[in-house]
């Protein structure tokens, strides 16, 4: 079956060791939307960012679950993050390009950062498909793909994804 183009950013699976994804609270203080699924920094006065490069940053802490609007508050806003390093999750390729295969688990890829849906508060951000490789400085390595009735892998497929270059990971370099 061909899969839907339907663009939410990155969607939480399952914890380390199939626990319940870890959530911690975050303070954003933003000049720009956050939105639900966008894969987030953490600048260094201690607030988080919505991601604006592609291939991520040295300082990517994780996903947001909720929206922050820029223009809200004067004030640090609460962003809860999902954070753990070792959190899977499932985004879905632009359907540009290269498609997808079996061969893609392994890589490593850039993501699109584009502008979220401002009604549903939903991120769109994509794996680049286009961009597989094996650079450690890509936002993100392909685990595997969502399966089953209505997901086959191919263009548009929805990848099992881990933040490549997250900052609680060891040996990563502080801020």
């Amino acid at each position: 079956m061909a899969n839907t183009h339907n663009a939410r950013g990155f969607v939480p699976l399952r914890g380390y060791g199939g626990n319940e994804p870890r959530l911690r609270l975050y303070k954003a203080n933003v000049t720009t939307d956050i939105f639900r699924g966008d894969l987030v920094s953490l600048a260094t006065a201690g607030t988080v960012f919505s991601t604006v490069t592609t291939t991520g940053s040295a300082t990517v802490i994780g996903v947001a679950a909720n929206r922050i609007k820029h223009g809200d508050s004067t004030t640090s806003q609460d962003v809860w993050v999902y954070d753990d390093p070792n959190q899977d999750f499932e985004l879905q390729d632009d359907g540009v390009a290269a498609t997808p295969s079996q061969a893609s688990v392994g890589a490593t890829a850039a993501i699109l950062v584009t502008t979220g849906n401002t009604t549903t508060g939903q991120s769109k951000q994509e794996l680049d498909a286009s961009g597989l490789g094996v650079a450690a400085t890509d936002a993100v390595v392909i685990c595997g793909f969502k399966t089953g009735p209505t997901f086959s892998i191919g263009k548009y497929a929805s990848h099992i994804v881990r933040i490549n270059r997250h900052l609680w990971k060891t040996g990563t370099a502080g801020i």
